[in-house]
């Protein structure tokens, strides 16, 4: 029994290990619940509020969003663009948030509720970054060659709090 503990004790930390990079790179997405932040879906600002939690895999998380997706956008220095942050910082100034986009939201005809996997847009070096405000813009730029995604064992629920404008 001790040599059980002690192997599921050393094979959680190799999986928080792993996944330290992704959360540490998606902090500024992953503020906490009690602080609004804002975003993007369909080309629009929306506010949300968002936690997160490390899954055993990409696979998993991505199994539980049911393919609900909020995508993360950095640059090749693994900072957020400024440009990706502006029109939605200026919606909503008070907030904090890194300006990231979700696929789905409660009112879209395939929204299956819950919570969305963490991907991460990493924009190619030599690449001048561009707002990207809806998963068809970042899959566009991924087909392009613009830049790669990384899909994380991550998953946030981001239930939303300003999205009147969309209904």
């Amino acid at each position: 029994m001790k040599k059980l503990l002690l192997a599921a004790g050393l094979a959680l930390t190799g999986l928080l290990t792993a996944a330290a990079p992704a959360l540490t790179a998606a902090a500024p997405a992953l503020a906490a619940a009690s602080a609004p932040n804002f975003g993007y879906y369909d080309n629009q600002p929306i506010e949300y509020q968002a936690t997160a939690e490390v899954t055993a895999s990409p696979h998993q998380a991505q199994v539980l969003a049911h393919g609900n997706i909020v995508y993360h956008v950095v640059d090749a220095t693994g900072t957020v663009p400024a440009v990706q942050l502006a029109r939605a910082q200026a919606a909503f100034p008070g907030d904090a948030g890194a300006g990231n986009v979700l696929n789905f939201i409660p009112t879209e005809v395939g929204y299956t509720g819950g919570a969305w996997n963490l991907q991460i847009f990493h924009w190619n070096p030599g690449v001048t970054p561009t707002e990207l405000s809806s998963d068809t813009d970042i899959l566009a730029a991924v087909a392009a060659g613009q830049g790669t995604l990384e899909i994380t064992s991550t998953l946030v629920r981001c239930p939303l709090i300003n999205f009147s404008a969309l209904r």
